[in-house]
C-alpha cells in the first residue's frame, strides 16, 4: 500500500512538472518574459540589455533601424531620470517562427526634478505591435507596426507615408 501511494504521488509530480515545463517554455511565455526583462532593462537605463532582444536587421515602416532605435532609447535615457513603464498585460500571438506582441503603455519620467508623463497619458496610452521572429539565438523583435504615440502621432504618420 505504501509503495502505491508513493508511486501515485511520484507520477502526479512528474505529470505536473511536465505540464508546468510545457507552459513555461511555450513560445508565448518565452516572448512575454523576454519583453518584460527588456522593459526592466529600459527602466534601469541599460541600453545594451534593452537592445539585446532587438534583431540587428530591425526595420519598420517608420524608417527606423536597429541603430536609430538605439539612438532614440539613448536620448530618452539622457533626457529622463527614474523612467517607469506602466504596461497593460501584453497580448502575444505566435504562428510558426513569427509572433506579434501587442502592448499598451504609458511612460513616466523625471526631468529637472519634475515627475510626469514622458509618453502617453491615462486614458490616452501609447500602443504598438512588436513583430518577433525566431532566430538561432532566440526570439528577437524584427519590426514594429501599428505604432501609436499620441505626442508624436503626426510625425509617425508622415514617416510612414514617406516610405
Amino acid at each position: 500500500m505504501d509503495r502505491r501511494v508513493t508511486l501515485v504521488v511520484l507520477v502526479a509530480v512528474v505529470v505536473a512538472g511536465g505540464l508546468w515545463l510545457r507552459q513555461y517554455f511555450a513560445p508565448e511565455k518565452v516572448i512575454e518574459r523576454s519583453f518584460l526583462k527588456t522593459v526592466a532593462a529600459f527602466e534601469d537605463e541599460k541600453l545594451l540589455a534593452t537592445m539585446s532582444v532587438v534583431d540587428r536587421a530591425y526595420r519598420d515602416e517608420y524608417g527606423q533601424s536597429y541603430e536609430s532605435l538605439a539612438g532614440h532609447i539613448r536620448a530618452f535615457h539622457e533626457t529622463f531620470d527614474d523612467l517607469e513603464v506602466v504596461l497593460e498585460p501584453p497580448i502575444v500571438q505566435v504562428q510558426d517562427d513569427e509572433a506579434s506582441l501587442r502592448i499598451r503603455f504609458i511612460l513616466w519620467g523625471t526631468v529637472d526634478g519634475q515627475r510626469g508623463y514622458a509618453l502617453g497619458r491615462v486614458g490616452d496610452a501609447c500602443a504598438a505591435t512588436l513583430e518577433w521572429r525566431k532566430q538561432p539565438q532566440g526570439w528577437r523583435i524584427s519590426s514594429t507596426s501599428e505604432l501609436r504615440i499620441p505626442e508624436l502621432q503626426s510625425e509617425l504618420d508622415r514617416a510612414r507615408q514617406a516610405r
